[in-house]
């Protein structure tokens, strides 16, 4: 299978990298081609513009926002160029609006489209051990299975409809939000109080709150690490996907809007650039601790 890949940020070099050590044929293309020249050495094919990646069997685009997608891969028009035999494969975070939209231009053109969004970071792009939640045609789908088994250490189907797999993206980042949040908040509560927010975190992953979430999120908050994998500022464009998705689906999301204002405030005093997880540190911060 001769893969094509598009959009080498963070998450997309563990990505690629990862599809060469299985082995597969691999062409890429950047907008910065310095970084794709990394994969040159490294046995990739690099491409001068994106289109000479369009005869691979699957496409896959990991760019970074609905802004890179217009810009890389409607605007051109791709889509219309892209044959018939192959599949563009997307895995990165767009909005509700615009995961329509891409199905609607590939129904179009006839040509197969599968939206797989992944839950991880770098370090799991690079080691094979995303979450993957997919959806598009089954026969699409099929294709992709190889290339989940590669990526992820497990996958899910959302169903036929490929915005399905967006919307399960966003509703699940809107909820870490919501966790880092209440996270920050009680570790202040306990604080003020004289309680170590340590202890207090091992306290509840031991009982009611034994999850990841809860885990990773609170020791992120605690150890403040220099080097953010993901930034506040990413963060908060996760919580306006989600409003934006809101209001495109009649949903009230208040709690979505406390997190834009909160966030917003946090970028203000700095921290937009720190771990997404410095939204607790910046919590407190307003609480004199």
């Amino acid at each position: 299978m001769k893969i094509g890949f598009i959009g080498l940020g963070q998450m997309g070099r563990g990505m690629a990298g990862r599809l060469l050590e299985a082995g597969y044929p691999l062409r890429v293309w950047n907008r910065s081609r310095a970084v794709a020249e990394t994969f040159g050495a490294t046995g990739a094919v690099v491409a001068e513009r994106p289109n000479e990646l369009l005869d691979s069997d699957v496409v896959i685009t990991m760019l970074a926002d609905d802004a890179a997608v217009e810009a890389v891969w409607i605007a051109p028009g791709m889509v219309a160029k892209v044959p018939a035999s192959t599949l563009h494969l997307n895995m990165a975070s767009v909005s509700l609006r615009m995961a329509r939209r891409l199905t609607h231009l590939h129904r179009a053109a006839g040509t197969p489209y599968v939206s797989a969004p992944v839950f991880g970071r770098p370090s799991a792009a690079a080691s094979g051990q995303l979450d993957i939640v997919a959806a598009g045609a089954g026969e699409a789908i099929a294709r992709c299975v190889p290339l989940f088994e590669t990526l992820g250490r497990g996958w899910f189907n959302a169903g036929p409809e490929p915005h399905r797999a967006n919307i399960v993206k966003i509703a699940r980042n809107f909820l870490l939000g919501t966790i880092i949040e209440s996270l920050g908040e009680a570790f202040a509560l306990v604080q003020k109080s004289g309680m170590d927010p340590a202890a207090f975190l091992d306290i509840i992953t031991r009982t009611s709150m034994n999850a990841p979430a809860y885990k990773n999120y609170g020791r992120l908050i605690l150890e403040k690490p220099a080097e953010a994998t993901f930034t506040l500022k990413l963060g908060m464009k996760d919580v306006e996907l989600a409003l934006e998705a809101g209001n495109d689906t009649a949903v009230p999301l208040p709690l979505a809007a406390l997190l834009r204002t909160q966030h917003l405030a946090a970028i203000a005093h700095g921290y937009g650039d720190k771990e997404w997880a410095s939204l607790g540190n910046y919590i407190a911060e307003r609480a004199g601790l």
